[in-house]
Order: C-alpha cells, then sequence, then structure tokens
C-alpha cells in the first residue's frame, strides 16, 4: 500500500501535475524552470501520474516551499496530495 504525501507545490503548475501538460512551461519567462520541475520530479520518483489532486482552498503565497531547493522562487502555492 502506498502512502499519501502532502506537497506544497507553485499553483500555476496544476495543470502539469494533475493531467501532465507541460504546455505552461512555454508561458514562463525562466529558461530554467523546466529543469527545475524535472529534478524535482526526478527527486520524488514522479512522472506527473502520482500526483493525485490539488487541495482545494489552500492557494497562498510562499516564500519556502517544496520546489525552493530547485530554484523556484517565492510564488502562489497550493498543497497537492501525491501518493
Amino acid at each position: 500500500m502506498k502512502t499519501q504525501e502532502v506537497y506544497t507545490l507553485p499553483t500555476e503548475l496544476a495543470s502539469l501535475f494533475i493531467n501532465g501538460d507541460w504546455s505552461i512551461v512555454d508561458y514562463i519567462d525562466d529558461e530554467h524552470y523546466e529543469e527545475s520541475i524535472n529534478a524535482f520530479l526526478k527527486e520524488l520518483e514522479l512522472d506527473g501520474v502520482d500526483i493525485i489532486d490539488i487541495v482545494e482552498d489552500t492557494n497562498r503565497f510562499v516564500k519556502y516551499h517544496d520546489m525552493a531547493d530547485y530554484g523556484v522562487l517565492a510564488c502562489d502555492c497550493s498543497d497537492y496530495v501525491v501518493g
């Protein structure tokens, strides 16, 4: 049985994490953002399919979130259930 964990991640990436839709990367003005996302997913051994859902009503501005170590700056984040 796999356990579920909750991660605080950029809200703008919801479509990518939940649906595997990478088109958001085209609209973000940061050439290293895609590398940061891939590094995060690789570290957690995720492929986007394992992210179940975004937790409702958790959107807020966060300085330190689970992608901060990958170079993603403070931004609006939501909690995602992973498992």
